[in-house]
Protein backbone atom coordinates (compact mmCIF):
# COMPACT_ATOMS: atom_id res chain seq x y z
CA UNK A 1 0.00 0.00 0.00
CA UNK A 2 1.79 3.65 -1.19
CA UNK A 3 1.64 5.73 1.83
CA UNK A 4 -0.35 8.99 1.59
CA UNK A 5 0.55 12.22 -0.55
CA UNK A 6 1.03 14.09 2.64
CA UNK A 7 3.25 11.78 3.67
CA UNK A 8 5.05 10.92 0.86
CA UNK A 9 5.83 14.99 0.57
CA UNK A 10 7.34 14.84 4.42
CA UNK A 11 9.16 12.10 3.64
CA UNK A 12 10.76 13.71 0.23
CA UNK A 13 11.71 16.92 2.76
CA UNK A 14 13.11 14.72 5.68
CA UNK A 15 15.55 12.88 3.08
CA UNK A 16 16.37 16.89 1.21
CA UNK A 17 17.20 17.98 4.74
CA UNK A 18 19.34 14.68 5.65
CA UNK A 19 21.31 15.35 2.28
CA UNK A 20 21.63 19.03 2.96
CA UNK A 21 22.97 17.96 6.45
CA UNK A 22 25.37 15.59 4.98
CA UNK A 23 26.71 18.34 2.71
CA UNK A 24 27.35 20.81 5.00
CA UNK A 25 29.32 18.52 7.39
CA UNK A 26 31.29 16.95 4.89
CA UNK A 27 32.33 21.05 3.89
CA UNK A 28 32.89 21.60 7.47
CA UNK A 29 35.28 18.36 7.98
CA UNK A 30 37.16 18.52 4.50
CA UNK A 31 37.63 22.11 3.92
CA UNK A 32 41.34 21.81 2.78
CA UNK A 33 41.88 23.73 -0.32
CA UNK A 34 42.67 21.11 -2.24
CA UNK A 35 39.12 19.72 -1.05
CA UNK A 36 37.21 22.98 -2.22
CA UNK A 37 39.28 22.54 -5.23
CA UNK A 38 38.26 19.59 -6.12
CA UNK A 39 34.54 19.65 -5.76
CA UNK A 40 34.69 23.30 -7.66
CA UNK A 41 35.18 23.74 -11.59
CA UNK A 42 37.90 24.35 -13.24
CA UNK A 43 39.59 27.93 -13.45
CA UNK A 44 40.64 29.29 -16.92
CA UNK A 45 43.98 30.70 -17.22
CA UNK A 46 45.25 32.79 -20.18
CA UNK A 47 49.14 32.43 -20.44
CA UNK A 48 51.81 33.43 -22.71
CA UNK A 49 55.58 32.55 -22.63
CA UNK A 50 58.65 31.68 -24.17
CA UNK A 51 59.43 28.23 -25.73
CA UNK A 52 62.16 26.58 -26.87
CA UNK A 53 61.16 23.70 -28.33
CA UNK A 54 61.38 22.34 -32.01
CA UNK A 55 57.46 21.39 -32.01
CA UNK A 56 55.18 22.88 -29.69
CA UNK A 57 52.46 20.86 -27.35
CA UNK A 58 48.60 21.99 -27.23
CA UNK A 59 45.55 20.84 -25.06
CA UNK A 60 45.76 17.19 -26.53
CA UNK A 61 49.27 16.66 -24.80
CA UNK A 62 49.28 14.41 -21.39
CA UNK A 63 51.27 16.57 -19.64
CA UNK A 64 49.25 19.49 -20.23
CA UNK A 65 46.54 17.61 -19.72
CA UNK A 66 47.56 16.60 -16.08
CA UNK A 67 48.75 20.22 -15.23
CA UNK A 68 44.82 20.85 -15.71
CA UNK A 69 44.13 17.78 -13.56
CA UNK A 70 46.50 18.33 -10.79
CA UNK A 71 45.97 21.94 -10.17
CA UNK A 72 42.18 22.27 -11.28
CA UNK A 73 42.32 24.58 -14.32
CA UNK A 74 41.69 24.80 -17.89
CA UNK A 75 44.64 26.39 -20.03
CA UNK A 76 45.22 28.63 -22.66
CA UNK A 77 48.59 28.54 -23.49
CA UNK A 78 50.22 30.79 -26.48
CA UNK A 79 53.65 29.57 -27.13
CA UNK A 80 56.28 32.38 -28.47
CA UNK A 81 59.42 30.91 -30.30
CA UNK A 82 62.68 32.46 -29.56
CA UNK A 83 63.32 34.12 -33.18
CA UNK A 84 59.61 36.33 -32.12
CA UNK A 85 59.51 36.15 -29.13
CA UNK A 86 60.82 39.90 -28.25
CA UNK A 87 58.99 41.54 -31.20
CA UNK A 88 55.16 39.84 -30.16
CA UNK A 89 55.93 41.24 -26.09
CA UNK A 90 56.60 44.21 -26.84
CA UNK A 91 53.27 44.39 -29.26
CA UNK A 92 51.44 42.97 -26.24
CA UNK A 93 52.92 45.22 -23.69
CA UNK A 94 52.17 48.53 -26.20
CA UNK A 95 48.70 47.74 -26.95
CA UNK A 96 47.82 47.19 -23.28
CA UNK A 97 46.15 44.21 -24.10
CA UNK A 98 47.37 41.12 -21.51
CA UNK A 99 46.72 37.85 -21.39
CA UNK A 100 46.26 37.20 -17.11
CA UNK A 101 49.75 35.62 -17.08
CA UNK A 102 52.06 37.96 -19.37
CA UNK A 103 55.81 36.76 -19.54
CA UNK A 104 58.74 38.85 -20.66
CA UNK A 105 62.06 38.42 -20.93
CA UNK A 106 64.21 41.43 -19.44
CA UNK A 107 62.64 43.18 -16.25
CA UNK A 108 64.64 46.60 -17.61
CA UNK A 109 61.82 46.12 -20.67
CA UNK A 110 61.24 49.74 -21.07
CA UNK A 111 57.66 49.64 -22.04
CA UNK A 112 57.97 47.16 -18.69
CA UNK A 113 59.02 49.58 -16.20
CA UNK A 114 56.67 51.97 -17.61
CA UNK A 115 53.51 49.93 -16.65
CA UNK A 116 54.55 48.71 -13.36
CA UNK A 117 55.13 52.60 -12.38
CA UNK A 118 51.60 53.27 -13.98
CA UNK A 119 50.21 50.54 -11.99
CA UNK A 120 49.43 48.08 -14.42
CA UNK A 121 50.37 45.08 -12.70
CA UNK A 122 49.50 43.19 -9.15
CA UNK A 123 52.05 43.62 -6.44
CA UNK A 124 52.44 40.21 -4.99
CA UNK A 125 54.58 40.89 -2.15
CA UNK A 126 52.21 40.46 1.09
CA UNK A 127 50.87 37.45 -1.00
CA UNK A 128 54.03 35.32 -1.72
CA UNK A 129 54.32 34.20 1.93
CA UNK A 130 51.08 32.04 1.62
CA UNK A 131 52.61 29.68 -1.09
CA UNK A 132 55.04 27.35 0.61
CA UNK A 133 56.84 26.56 -2.69
CA UNK A 134 57.10 29.95 -4.00
CA UNK A 135 58.41 31.69 -0.92
CA UNK A 136 60.69 28.22 -0.46
CA UNK A 137 64.31 29.46 1.64
CA UNK A 138 66.42 28.66 -1.65
CA UNK A 139 64.41 30.90 -3.98
CA UNK A 140 64.65 34.04 -1.77
CA UNK A 141 67.86 35.22 -3.81
CA UNK A 142 65.45 34.97 -6.56
CA UNK A 143 62.63 37.09 -5.12
CA UNK A 144 65.42 39.61 -3.91
CA UNK A 145 66.85 40.26 -6.89
CA UNK A 146 63.94 40.52 -8.90
CA UNK A 147 62.08 43.53 -6.88
CA UNK A 148 61.43 46.84 -8.49
CA UNK A 149 61.34 49.62 -6.00
CA UNK A 150 61.62 47.02 -2.97
CA UNK A 151 58.15 45.31 -4.69
CA UNK A 152 57.60 42.11 -6.12
CA UNK A 153 55.46 42.59 -9.17
CA UNK A 154 56.64 39.53 -11.00
CA UNK A 155 57.08 35.81 -10.46
CA UNK A 156 60.37 34.77 -11.62
CA UNK A 157 60.94 32.27 -13.59
CA UNK A 158 64.06 30.17 -11.70
CA UNK A 159 67.13 29.83 -13.53
CA UNK A 160 70.29 28.69 -12.09
CA UNK A 161 72.99 31.07 -12.23
CA UNK A 162 75.46 28.92 -13.66
CA UNK A 163 75.35 26.78 -16.60
CA UNK A 164 73.61 28.92 -18.48
CA UNK A 165 74.38 31.64 -21.28
CA UNK A 166 76.01 31.42 -24.87
CA UNK A 167 79.28 29.99 -24.80
CA UNK A 168 81.27 27.61 -26.81
CA UNK A 169 80.94 23.91 -27.14
CA UNK A 170 83.09 21.96 -29.23
CA UNK A 171 83.56 18.92 -30.84
CA UNK A 172 85.72 16.79 -28.64
CA UNK A 173 85.95 13.76 -30.44
CA UNK A 174 87.10 16.18 -33.28
CA UNK A 175 89.82 17.62 -30.60
CA UNK A 176 91.13 14.33 -29.67
CA UNK A 177 91.45 13.14 -33.42
CA UNK A 178 93.56 15.91 -34.07
CA UNK A 179 95.49 16.06 -30.96
CA UNK A 180 94.49 19.54 -29.66
CA UNK A 181 94.06 20.44 -26.38
CA UNK A 182 90.91 21.91 -25.01
CA UNK A 183 91.59 26.12 -25.79
CA UNK A 184 91.62 28.19 -22.65
CA UNK A 185 92.39 31.57 -24.78
CA UNK A 186 91.32 33.06 -27.36
CA UNK A 187 94.07 32.18 -29.92
CA UNK A 188 94.06 28.65 -28.64
CA UNK A 189 90.61 29.29 -29.55
CA UNK A 190 91.51 30.49 -32.89
CA UNK A 191 94.29 27.83 -33.52
CA UNK A 192 91.70 24.71 -32.67
CA UNK A 193 88.96 26.63 -34.81
CA UNK A 194 91.51 26.81 -38.12
CA UNK A 195 92.05 22.86 -37.19
CA UNK A 196 88.92 22.00 -37.57
CA UNK A 197 88.74 23.70 -40.90
CA UNK A 198 92.32 22.40 -42.38
CA UNK A 199 92.62 18.89 -40.92
CA UNK A 200 89.68 17.25 -42.08
CA UNK A 201 88.61 16.20 -38.32
CA UNK A 202 85.78 14.11 -39.62
CA UNK A 203 87.65 11.94 -41.46
CA UNK A 204 85.89 11.92 -45.08
CA UNK A 205 88.86 13.16 -46.73
CA UNK A 206 86.57 16.63 -47.79
CA UNK A 207 86.91 20.01 -47.06
CA UNK A 208 83.59 20.16 -45.61
CA UNK A 209 83.69 21.27 -41.84
CA UNK A 210 82.31 24.33 -40.80
CA UNK A 211 84.45 25.56 -37.79
CA UNK A 212 82.20 27.39 -35.93
CA UNK A 213 78.20 27.41 -36.54
CA UNK A 214 77.66 31.46 -35.43
CA UNK A 215 75.50 33.94 -35.88
CA UNK A 216 75.24 37.64 -34.65
CA UNK A 217 74.41 36.32 -30.85
CA UNK A 218 76.88 33.11 -30.28
CA UNK A 219 79.39 35.58 -30.43
CA UNK A 220 78.52 38.29 -28.29
CA UNK A 221 80.48 36.05 -25.62
CA UNK A 222 83.66 37.40 -27.57
CA UNK A 223 83.04 40.70 -26.55
CA UNK A 224 82.92 39.34 -22.85
CA UNK A 225 85.93 37.60 -23.14
CA UNK A 226 87.79 40.55 -24.36
CA UNK A 227 86.68 43.01 -22.20
CA UNK A 228 86.65 40.44 -18.98
CA UNK A 229 82.87 41.86 -18.04
CA UNK A 230 79.30 40.37 -18.72
CA UNK A 231 76.44 42.63 -19.99
CA UNK A 232 77.18 46.17 -22.02
CA UNK A 233 78.84 47.91 -19.33
CA UNK A 234 82.05 47.72 -17.03
CA UNK A 235 83.62 49.39 -14.13
CA UNK A 236 86.26 51.40 -14.37
CA UNK A 237 87.50 53.90 -12.12
CA UNK A 238 84.65 53.59 -9.81
CA UNK A 239 82.03 54.61 -12.66
CA UNK A 240 80.55 52.27 -15.19
CA UNK A 241 81.25 52.48 -18.65
CA UNK A 242 79.58 51.13 -22.23
CA UNK A 243 81.74 48.09 -23.36
CA UNK A 244 80.97 49.28 -26.62
CA UNK A 245 83.35 52.67 -26.76
CA UNK A 246 86.17 50.10 -24.65
CA UNK A 247 89.54 48.99 -26.79
CA UNK A 248 89.12 46.00 -25.80
CA UNK A 249 86.18 45.65 -28.04
CA UNK A 250 88.23 47.15 -31.16
CA UNK A 251 90.30 43.93 -29.77
CA UNK A 252 86.95 41.38 -30.28
CA UNK A 253 86.20 43.00 -33.78
CA UNK A 254 89.54 42.17 -34.77
CA UNK A 255 89.11 38.33 -33.57
CA UNK A 256 85.96 38.26 -35.08
CA UNK A 257 86.97 40.02 -38.53
CA UNK A 258 90.40 37.23 -38.26
CA UNK A 259 87.97 34.54 -37.74
CA UNK A 260 85.63 35.59 -40.23
CA UNK A 261 88.37 35.83 -43.17
CA UNK A 262 90.00 32.45 -42.15
CA UNK A 263 86.92 30.96 -43.10
CA UNK A 264 86.05 30.09 -39.47
CA UNK A 265 82.43 30.72 -39.46
CA UNK A 266 79.07 29.92 -41.90
CA UNK A 267 79.42 33.17 -44.93
CA UNK A 268 75.94 34.10 -43.70
CA UNK A 269 76.60 33.70 -39.93
CA UNK A 270 75.44 37.67 -39.93
CA UNK A 271 72.12 37.21 -41.03
CA UNK A 272 71.33 33.47 -39.52
CA UNK A 273 68.87 32.91 -36.80
CA UNK A 274 69.86 30.32 -33.85
CA UNK A 275 67.60 27.88 -35.19
CA UNK A 276 69.94 27.92 -38.26
CA UNK A 277 72.90 27.60 -36.08
CA UNK A 278 71.47 24.95 -34.52
CA UNK A 279 70.78 22.81 -37.44
CA UNK A 280 74.54 23.08 -38.45
CA UNK A 281 75.87 21.62 -35.63
CA UNK A 282 73.04 19.19 -35.23
CA UNK A 283 73.65 17.87 -38.80
CA UNK A 284 77.14 16.73 -37.59
CA UNK A 285 79.65 18.79 -40.05
CA UNK A 286 80.42 21.77 -37.73
CA UNK A 287 83.26 21.73 -34.64
CA UNK A 288 81.06 23.94 -32.17
CA UNK A 289 78.84 26.77 -31.58
CA UNK A 290 77.40 28.93 -28.11
CA UNK A 291 74.67 27.35 -26.30
CA UNK A 292 73.58 27.16 -22.36
CA UNK A 293 75.44 23.41 -20.58
CA UNK A 294 72.88 21.16 -21.36
CA UNK A 295 73.20 21.04 -24.93
CA UNK A 296 75.47 19.24 -24.32
CA UNK A 297 72.83 16.30 -24.79
CA UNK A 298 70.07 18.26 -25.96
CA UNK A 299 71.91 19.00 -29.20
CA UNK A 300 74.50 16.84 -28.55
CA UNK A 301 72.14 13.84 -28.86
CA UNK A 302 71.26 14.82 -31.90
CA UNK A 303 74.63 15.35 -33.34
CA UNK A 304 75.02 11.01 -32.20
CA UNK A 305 72.15 10.31 -34.23
CA UNK A 306 74.32 11.47 -37.09
CA UNK A 307 77.96 10.25 -35.58
CA UNK A 308 77.54 7.74 -33.05
CA UNK A 309 80.88 8.53 -31.69
CA UNK A 310 80.62 12.39 -31.18
CA UNK A 311 81.04 13.97 -27.97
CA UNK A 312 79.82 17.73 -27.26
CA UNK A 313 81.97 19.24 -24.69
CA UNK A 314 81.11 22.66 -23.23
CA UNK A 315 84.16 24.81 -22.09
CA UNK A 316 84.69 26.03 -18.66
CA UNK A 317 86.22 29.42 -18.89
CA UNK A 318 88.44 31.66 -21.99
CA UNK A 319 91.06 33.88 -20.35
CA UNK A 320 91.55 37.43 -22.09
CA UNK A 321 95.58 38.58 -22.20
CA UNK A 322 94.94 40.48 -18.94
CA UNK A 323 94.74 36.87 -17.54
CA UNK A 324 91.05 37.24 -16.51
CA UNK A 325 88.72 34.54 -17.19
CA UNK A 326 85.67 34.70 -18.46
CA UNK A 327 82.53 32.30 -18.02
CA UNK A 328 79.02 33.43 -18.20
CA UNK A 329 77.05 33.35 -14.84
CA UNK A 330 73.88 35.38 -13.76
CA UNK A 331 70.87 35.70 -11.73
CA UNK A 332 68.70 32.89 -10.47
CA UNK A 333 66.13 33.85 -12.94
CA UNK A 334 65.53 33.95 -16.75
CA UNK A 335 62.03 35.91 -17.77
CA UNK A 336 59.60 36.88 -15.51
CA UNK A 337 55.80 36.36 -15.07
CA UNK A 338 53.39 39.09 -14.35
CA UNK A 339 49.99 39.43 -13.63
CA UNK A 340 47.77 42.67 -14.64
CA UNK A 341 45.61 44.22 -12.44
CA UNK A 342 42.57 43.53 -14.66
CA UNK A 343 43.13 40.06 -12.84
CA UNK A 344 40.48 39.89 -9.98
CA UNK A 345 42.37 39.55 -6.65
CA UNK A 346 40.36 35.95 -6.38
CA UNK A 347 41.56 34.86 -9.89
CA UNK A 348 45.18 36.51 -9.22
CA UNK A 349 45.47 33.65 -6.39
CA UNK A 350 44.42 31.24 -8.29
CA UNK A 351 47.36 31.78 -10.53
CA UNK A 352 49.58 32.22 -7.82
CA UNK A 353 48.41 28.64 -6.44
CA UNK A 354 48.70 27.47 -10.28
CA UNK A 355 52.81 28.42 -10.20
CA UNK A 356 52.93 27.32 -6.73
CA UNK A 357 52.66 23.79 -7.45
CA UNK A 358 54.41 24.11 -10.91
CA UNK A 359 57.50 25.27 -8.08
CA UNK A 360 56.75 22.32 -6.08
CA UNK A 361 59.45 18.96 -6.84
CA UNK A 362 56.25 18.30 -8.12
CA UNK A 363 55.32 20.02 -10.35
CA UNK A 364 58.55 20.49 -11.60
CA UNK A 365 59.79 17.09 -12.16
CA UNK A 366 56.07 17.02 -14.79
CA UNK A 367 57.18 19.97 -16.68
CA UNK A 368 60.43 18.48 -17.35
CA UNK A 369 60.22 14.10 -16.74
CA UNK A 370 56.58 13.54 -17.50
CA UNK A 371 54.85 10.40 -15.46
CA UNK A 372 56.97 7.98 -13.61
CA UNK A 373 56.70 4.68 -15.29
CA UNK A 374 55.26 5.95 -18.22
CA UNK A 375 57.78 8.72 -18.89
CA UNK A 376 60.73 7.47 -17.15
CA UNK A 377 62.03 4.93 -15.06
CA UNK A 378 64.72 5.63 -11.88
CA UNK A 379 67.38 3.89 -12.62
CA UNK A 380 70.90 4.54 -9.57
CA UNK A 381 69.05 7.52 -8.73
CA UNK A 382 68.82 9.02 -12.39
CA UNK A 383 65.69 9.21 -14.31
CA UNK A 384 65.63 6.93 -17.04
CA UNK A 385 63.49 8.49 -20.12
CA UNK A 386 61.41 5.78 -22.06
CA UNK A 387 60.22 5.99 -25.67
CA UNK A 388 57.21 7.56 -24.49
CA UNK A 389 59.56 10.58 -23.57
CA UNK A 390 60.00 12.00 -26.99
CA UNK A 391 56.83 11.18 -28.27
CA UNK A 392 54.89 13.65 -26.12
CA UNK A 393 57.68 16.00 -26.08
CA UNK A 394 59.47 16.17 -22.79
CA UNK A 395 62.61 17.68 -22.01
CA UNK A 396 64.36 21.11 -23.03
CA UNK A 397 60.61 22.97 -24.15
CA UNK A 398 57.12 23.68 -23.88
CA UNK A 399 56.35 22.94 -19.85
CA UNK A 400 59.99 22.72 -18.95
CA UNK A 401 60.02 26.47 -20.36
CA UNK A 402 56.90 27.25 -18.61
CA UNK A 403 58.22 26.02 -15.04
CA UNK A 404 61.75 25.87 -15.10
CA UNK A 405 63.31 22.24 -12.72
CA UNK A 406 64.68 24.44 -9.62
CA UNK A 407 68.47 22.62 -9.47
CA UNK A 408 71.58 22.84 -11.82
CA UNK A 409 70.42 20.15 -13.81
CA UNK A 410 68.61 22.81 -15.61
CA UNK A 411 71.37 24.03 -17.31
CA UNK A 412 73.45 21.45 -16.96
CA UNK A 413 71.17 17.86 -17.71
CA UNK A 414 68.80 17.07 -19.43
CA UNK A 415 66.72 14.04 -20.04
CA UNK A 416 68.55 10.77 -21.41
CA UNK A 417 71.80 12.51 -20.72
CA UNK A 418 74.55 9.84 -20.32
CA UNK A 419 76.18 9.53 -16.86
CA UNK A 420 79.30 10.10 -18.41
CA UNK A 421 77.98 13.36 -19.91
CA UNK A 422 76.21 14.85 -16.58
CA UNK A 423 79.34 14.01 -14.40
CA UNK A 424 81.49 15.85 -17.13
CA UNK A 425 78.78 18.62 -16.89
CA UNK A 426 78.80 18.45 -12.84
CA UNK A 427 82.73 19.40 -12.86
CA UNK A 428 82.94 22.07 -15.59
CA UNK A 429 79.74 24.10 -13.67
CA UNK A 430 81.63 23.57 -10.19
CA UNK A 431 84.51 24.58 -11.82
CA UNK A 432 82.86 27.83 -13.37
CA UNK A 433 81.23 28.81 -10.14
CA UNK A 434 84.73 29.38 -8.95
CA UNK A 435 84.91 32.00 -11.49
CA UNK A 436 83.35 35.56 -10.80
CA UNK A 437 83.01 37.64 -14.13
CA UNK A 438 81.44 40.54 -13.50
CA UNK A 439 77.80 42.30 -14.31
CA UNK A 440 77.75 45.44 -13.22
CA UNK A 441 74.90 47.11 -15.02
CA UNK A 442 73.16 43.48 -14.41
CA UNK A 443 69.28 44.48 -13.99
CA UNK A 444 70.05 48.12 -13.33
CA UNK A 445 67.00 50.82 -15.21
CA UNK A 446 67.86 53.91 -17.10
CA UNK A 447 65.51 55.98 -18.98
CA UNK A 448 68.27 57.36 -20.86
CA UNK A 449 69.99 54.23 -21.71
CA UNK A 450 66.65 52.66 -22.50
CA UNK A 451 65.77 54.90 -24.64
CA UNK A 452 69.15 55.57 -26.44
CA UNK A 453 71.15 52.99 -26.22
CA UNK A 454 69.42 49.74 -27.54
CA UNK A 455 68.87 52.12 -31.32
CA UNK A 456 73.09 52.62 -30.88
CA UNK A 457 74.14 48.74 -29.75
CA UNK A 458 71.58 48.13 -32.87
CA UNK A 459 73.07 50.04 -35.27
CA UNK A 460 76.55 49.76 -34.52
CA UNK A 461 76.41 45.52 -33.96
CA UNK A 462 74.61 45.21 -36.98
CA UNK A 463 77.51 47.52 -38.91
CA UNK A 464 80.19 45.54 -37.23
CA UNK A 465 78.63 42.07 -38.36
CA UNK A 466 78.07 42.84 -42.01
CA UNK A 467 80.81 40.98 -44.00
CA UNK A 468 81.03 43.80 -46.07
CA UNK A 469 81.79 46.28 -43.79
CA UNK A 470 84.31 44.31 -41.91
CA UNK A 471 87.56 46.46 -43.44
CA UNK A 472 85.98 50.11 -42.86
CA UNK A 473 84.62 49.09 -39.52
CA UNK A 474 88.18 48.18 -38.94
CA UNK A 475 89.60 51.18 -40.04
CA UNK A 476 86.92 53.20 -38.08
CA UNK A 477 88.29 51.90 -34.53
Amino acid sequence: MNPPRKQKKSLMMKSMLVMLSASVLLTACGGSKDASTDSSEPTPIEIQTLNYATEFVDNTNVIWKEFEKRTNTKLDITWLPPSSATDKVNVLLASGDLPEVTFVESLTNPQLQKMIQQGAFWDLTPYIKDYPNLSAPNLEEMWTVSKVEGKNYVIPRYYPSYGGGAFPILRKDWMDTLGLQTPTNMDELFDVLVAFKEKDPNGNGQADEIPYAANHGTVNFVYGVFNGTQGDWKLKDDKLVPVITEDASRDAVLWLKKAFDAGLFPKDFAIMQYSQTVDLISGGKAGGTSQSMNHAWVTGSRIRDVVPTADYMPLTYLENAAGEKYTPSGVPYYGVYLIPKEVPEAKMKKIMEFFDYGYSKEGNELATYGIEGEHYTIKNGRKIPTPQSEIDHLGDGNFNNLFHLISDDMSIGAVGMPDDVYNRNVEIVNERKTIKTSNPGNELYSEAYNKYYPDIKKKSGRYAHQSHHWQRYDRKL
